[in-house]
């Protein structure tokens, strides 16, 4: 497990835990809330029940005894509990059945006036003090009950016949009566779901962490195995049907060590080729060095030799120079005003005097005169090494065509070699730009191999893009294509 594991490890345990606590401490408090609230619902029953006593007791000053009486009556006939009016003869006011112990029971909470607002003595009009009370199980009297009244059959009474202060059975709904105290539960401890709330954070946590880091770790050690030398790591597979930016992140591994795989490949190519192209002249030298050494009349042509193989040294390690500077990046230099017409001119002349020999006409077809800022030593190069290569594949007595043109409006310059040289096979058409390639046909005595390389170098050193394709007639022809940025350039 790596440093980064216990990061986001860590980090999303925290997350999830400070989450959990605080709404598992919200839902527990209102949880808690609510449980006091509920605590003492006989305090809230009390008070209700309690100001019907009141409610009662106003009625006397206004409708005398027959108001109580008909105030009374009329409660029997709905949920509310209760009311009893006994006068100072024992005689209740409805001629309801009333326990001995029940009334001695609110006659002494009366005297010791403990419940005034529930157990009151009111004076009448028809001469009686009346004891109004309401028989509440929190005042003494016993459980819950319900007494009996005309219309509600069923039901226990309460009287001296019946169960004084007893239970009452749940009503037919099945549901306890809502009038009725509830019993008060005590609310969970928060412990539990706590540790629960940890324990699934942890492992949530720990499966969220090594799903992020596990890719991570596969990347440090393809990356350990590409330092080692193992090219041929890849981590695709390993990334499995994720989709995210992990997955991206693989896939460009991949194709990165793809890339300096080719790379490698193509520079061990190149050295392979190098010592090959050096071997040849070198063994010349030493043949002809030998033969200076058995025949000394023939000391003059063999130091033309050896000048001539050691001057082809000379000419591929310049190229080769060049080519690494131009892969490199390192061959960008300072920009020159210069005119196409004139850099065109003298390139044709230069190559038309190495034409001559074989017979090779040269043609050039351009109206390119217009200056423009650029690197006028790649520029010559690639123009020059793509001549010379026409030239070279051309056969005796051939002709060579270059055409140019510029377009003034979008500064491209557009230049085309046509030769009648015997072209190339199509699948080769790209690979004449790489380094020593040989097409099958016998390789030019005075070529280097590195003349089409380096003249697509510079020409992708411009912006532009260098294209070959086989003439219909025969010969090949190659087209360059550069794009020149608007500078404050002089056009005559």
């Amino acid at each position: 497990m790596g440093r980064l594991f216990w990061k986001f490890f860590f980090a999303f345990w925290l997350a999830l835990l400070t989450a959990g606590i605080g709404v598992g401490t919200a839902v527990w408090l209102r949880h808690s809330s609510q449980q006091n609230l509920l605590a003492k619902p006989a305090d809230v029953v009390d008070v209700r029940r309690a100001s019907l006593v009141k409610l009662a007791a106003s009625t006397l000053p206004h409708g005398g005894v027959k108001g109580l009486h008909d105030f009374i009556q009329t409660l029997q006939n709905t949920r509310f509990p209760p009311i009893y009016a006994v006068d100072d003869t024992d005689r209740e006011l409805l001629g309801r059945p009333l326990a001995t112990e029940v009334l001695q029971q609110a006659r002494a909470l009366h005297r010791k006036n403990a419940y005034p607002d529930a157990i009151q003595m009111i004076a009448a009009d028809d001469g009686h003090r009346y004891l109004l009370f309401v028989p509440l199980p929190e005042h003494g009297f016993g459980g819950p009950f319900r007494p009996s009244f005309p219309g509600d059959p069923g039901l226990p009474a309460f009287g001296l016949d019946g169960p004084m202060l007893g239970d009452r059975p749940p009503p037919p709904s099945g549901n306890p009566d809502e009038h009725g105290p509830r019993p008060h539960r005590e609310p969970p401890a928060p412990i539990l779901p706590i540790v629960s709330g940890c324990l699934a954070s942890l492992l949530f946590s720990g499966l969220l962490a090594w799903y992020f880091a596990k890719p991570i770790r596969s990347l440090r050690d393809a990356f350990n195995a590409v330092a080692q030398g193992r090219l041929n790591t890849r981590i695709g597979h390993a990334m499995g049907r994720r989709s995210d930016e992990l997955a991206d992140l693989g896939r460009d591994f991949d194709h990165m060590a793809q890339q300096i795989c080719s790379l490698i490949n193509a520079q061990q190519h190149l050295l392979h080729d190098v010592s090959h192209e050096l071997r040849s002249p070198l063994a010349r030298i030493q043949a002809a060095i030998g033969l200076a050494q058995q025949q000394p009349e023939k000391l003059p042509a063999t130091l033309e030799r050896i000048e001539r193989e050691s001057q082809r040294i000379s000419d591929l390690v310049g190229e080769l120079l060049m080519l690494s500077k131009l892969e490199a990046g390192v061959a960008q230099g300072k920009l020159d005003a210069i005119n196409l017409d004139d850099l065109l001119a003298d390139i044709v002349a230069d190559v038309r005097f190495e034409a001559e020999p074989k017979r090779i006409e040269l043609r050039y077809l351009g109206d390119v005169d217009v200056e423009v800022e650029c690197q006028s030593e790649l520029l010559h190069r690639a123009i020059e090494n793509v001549l010379r290569n026409a030239v070279q594949h051309s056969k005796a007595d051939g002709t060579v065509c270059i055409a140019a043109n510029f377009d003034s409006a979008n500064r491209h310059l557009r230049i085309r070699v046509d030769d009648d040289g015997p072209g190339v096979a199509d699948q080769d058409l790209t690979a004449i730009f790489q380094p020593f390639f040989r097409s099958g046909r016998a390789q030019k005595p005075h070529s280097t191999g590195l003349g089409l390389t380096i003249a697509h170098r510079a020409v992708e050193a411009h912006g532009g893009s260098i294209s070959a394709s086989n003439r219909p007639e025969g010969g090949l022809s190659v087209l360059i294509e550069i794009p020149f940025p608007i500078r404050h350039a002089n056009e005559r």
